[in-house]
């Protein structure tokens, strides 16, 4: 998700977070560091290695009983070849890009509730910094 500036807050931010079917709650944010570029060596590093080192064990405490699948969006970083390989070099469970459906509320709830739940929300404080939002 990328935020834009208004009068209260800093110019852009983005932001990385998911859902879960799991009863033991949501992803961590994961925030992007400002300038920084998403490629897929980005991606990998800043995002999915942590959110699987430590959000997968504190939703899916089952210790691999329970079957996962991670959902993403078309975003190059997300569709690249070398994301690709890493989720199949350590066997994570992924849809697919040619399986993905974009324009499905139900497939894709990030982007058709909690992006724009998020965005009235922030919408409606006055921070200045992000550290403030966080």
């Amino acid at each position: 998700m990328i935020i834009q500036q208004n009068s209260y807050r800093p110019k852009v931010f983005m932001v990385w977070g998911g859902v879960s079917i799991s009863s033991h709650g949501k992803t961590t944010l994961r925030f992007v560091e400002p300038g920084a570029k998403i490629n897929s060596n980005y991606y990998i590093n800043n995002i999915l290695k942590s959110f699987l080192r430590r959000d997968v064990p504190r939703l899916f405490p089952e210790n691999g009983r329970v079957e996962w699948f991670l959902h993403q969006d078309s975003a190059p970083s997300h569709t690249a070849r070398q994301t690709i390989e890493y989720l199949n070099r350590y066997k994570i469970n992924y849809v697919t890009p040619d399986e993905w459906l974009p324009y499905s509320p139900d497939a894709a709830p990030m982007d058709y509730a909690i992006w724009g739940y998020l965005k009235q929300r922030l919408n409606k404080t006055e921070a200045k910094t992000l550290e403030e939002l966080k």
